[in-house]
């Protein structure tokens, strides 16, 4: 299989990085082929390798894909799946592994104590933002008794909620692909944001726990009856007859908005959770697939490993002040068309990038619009889409457009080129801050330099930047004091004067020489920073010396 230019660096700088270190982390979007990159790293190997990830769907996702590309049928250890390590001879070169079966206990201890480490050269954490996890270090750390087996981490979000940082796990990250990038190359769909105001929504009581929304509050606050008509109605409003993934905040919750759908369009949503019987999950998940209904309203169920090109609707009945989960969301409908970009080339030439673009937009699937619902978020600040496709605009230009969206109800929005539009200002902005603040220099320069000598100088301290016109003037007596030092008040504003007699103050605290005695010995050639003693001594030998240093 021919991977993709952007595919073949991430493998690329894998391989590089794990020459040199012990563990890297490749940062891909969602629907921009992770499984792709680690299956090729397994393909190139030398020794065993294993795979492991916490939920079904990606352990069977990953073992397709990497029965595909290297043409050798992983093991499953997962339950009552086991791979054959006692057997010589029949041991898979690849392993893909539950996280929880290998934690597990049995006869050994742990369950991951059936495998020996000298036999792998590569341990892969899918979703490896989850790498932190005890659960997870533990494995790894059997693994890598064996300093010869390098760790792989693969992510479409790798920052956390909880703010536990994955540099405890991993050393370095290898290659990193920004969303916005694989969209401008026509990788994946562009995305449109709709706010929804539903002035009933409340979160301002709800907590945060583990940097997110409580769920169990978030939960009461969305099951009410009235911010559940206000979610449905705008979302079948909206959403048309395309096919949709709802996030509901609660399995009550996803049940209810299920059901109005229902009420509203017999047979159009069903509900899945992770209390749904796994046959019947599947079952939904192929029927959804297949488009025999149009809403798969669930609760965390399509976070991670989802795959469904045909989504072109996400609606966050689940709104979130986590950046990494709202990522994870809104990737299950960036997917393009696979058939619209298919038979156009992989690398990510101008004219290439600009035919997927073209292609995506001819397509039934122009974009992906994301549905987002607003009221009074109290103290929390909740993420939309400007939240992580901003990574290289400036925190004002994504704040401008967030503003913005809110501003602009019901109205679907491309997101980045508001960004782009929002830092064309910021950056207009700055330069016309840059400028103000070069005259405001310009004119505090004037006011110290129309003095016979630079009292700054003289103090060695830092000239005021700008002239602040509203700082109150020194009294008589401090204006006095400035005099007697022969610092003339007419001649500088008043920010400037008290700058000034602060420091000559501070200077007599610390028994430093007065400002009379520094302006002396800097015109002979000291640095004014003796104290009061030494400066007597000082300027007694100059007296002396004809007023010559000597």
């Amino acid at each position: 299989m021919r991977l993709r230019e952007y595919q073949q660096n991430a493998v690329n700088g894998c391989i590089a990085t794990l020459q040199q270190k012990n563990s890297a982390v490749i940062v891909l979007p969602t629907g921009c082929g992770k499984t792709i990159v680690f299956s090729e790293a397994i393909r190139l190997a030398s020794k065993r390798c294993m795979v492991i990830a916490h939920r079904e769907e990606l352990i069977r996702q990953a073992a397709k894909k990497i029965e595909s590309m290297t043409g050798e049928p992983p093991a499953i250890e997962m339950a009552e799946e086991k791979s054959f390590e006692p057997f010589i001879g029949m041991k898979s070169k690849v392993v893909v592994a539950s996280v929880q079966t290998l934690n597990a206990k049995n006869y050994l201890g742990k369950r991951f104590l059936r495998f020996d480490p000298s036999e792998f050269s590569l341990l892969v954490i899918d979703e490896c933002h989850h790498a932190i996890a005890s659960s997870y270090r533990s494995v790894a750390n059997h693994f890598q008794k064996n300093t010869k087996c390098k760790l792989l981490g693969v992510t479409a979000t790798p920052d956390r909620s909880d703010n536990k940082a994955l540099g405890q796990v991993f050393e370095e990250v290898a290659y990193q692909y920004q969303i916005k990038d694989a969209i401008n190359a026509g990788w994946l769909v562009p995305i449109k944001q709709t706010i929804v105001r539903v002035e009933s929504l409340d979160f301002s009581r709800v907590n945060k726990v583990a940097g997110d929304l409580n769920q169990r509050q978030l939960a009461e606050v969305m099951e009410y009856e009235k911010n559940l008509h206000g979610v449905v109605t705008p979302t079948l409003e909206i959403a048309g007859d395309r096919k949709t993934i709802v996030f509901a905040s609660s399995v009550a919750h996803a049940d209810r908005i299920s059901e109005i759908l229902n009420r509203h369009k017999p047979g159009c949503a069903r509900m899945i959770s992770g209390k749904t019987p796994k046959d019947m999950r599947a079952a939904a998940v192929a029927d959804f697939a297949k488009a025999n209904f149009q809403f798969l309203v669930n609760v965390g169920i399509t976070v991670e490993g989802f795959d469904d090109p045909g989504v072109s609707v996400i609606v966050m009945a689940r709104p979130t002040s986590s950046r990494s989960l709202y990522a994870q969301m809104v990737g299950r409908g960036t997917r393009p068309e696979y058939e619209a970009i298919a038979h156009l080339p992989l690398h990510d030439g101008s004219q290439a990038m600009q035919d997927r673009r073209e292609a995506i937009l001819g397509s039934s699937k122009p974009h992906c619009e994301v549905v987002d619902f607003v009221g009074n978020a109290g103290k929390h600040e909740l993420i939309y889409a400007a939240d992580i496709l901003g990574g290289d605009y400036s925190e004002a230009a994504v704040q401008r457009v967030k503003e913005q969206t809110e501003q602009e109800e019901s109205t679907p929005m491309d997101v980045i080129e508001m960004l782009e539009a929002a830092e064309r200002e910021e950056e207009v902005i700055q330069a016309e801050l840059a400028q103000k603040k070069k005259r405001d220099s310009i004119k505090a320069e004037v006011s110290y330099k129309a003095l016979d000598h630079n009292p700054f100088d003289v103090l060695q301290i830092a000239a005021p930047t700008r002239i602040y016109a509203g700082a109150p003037p020194l009294t008589h007596g401090q204006q006095q004091l400035l005099e007697r030092n022969s610092i003339d008040t007419n001649k500088i504003d008043n920010h400037t004067q008290r700058l000034l007699f602060k420091e000559i103050i501070n200077r007599k605290k610390e028994g430093k020489c007065t400002y009379k005695q520094a302006k002396l010995l800097r015109k002979h050639g000291y640095d004014g920073q003796q104290t009061f003693e030494q400066a007597g001594k000082l300027i007694d030998q100059i007296a002396a010396n004809n007023w010559r240093r000597p």
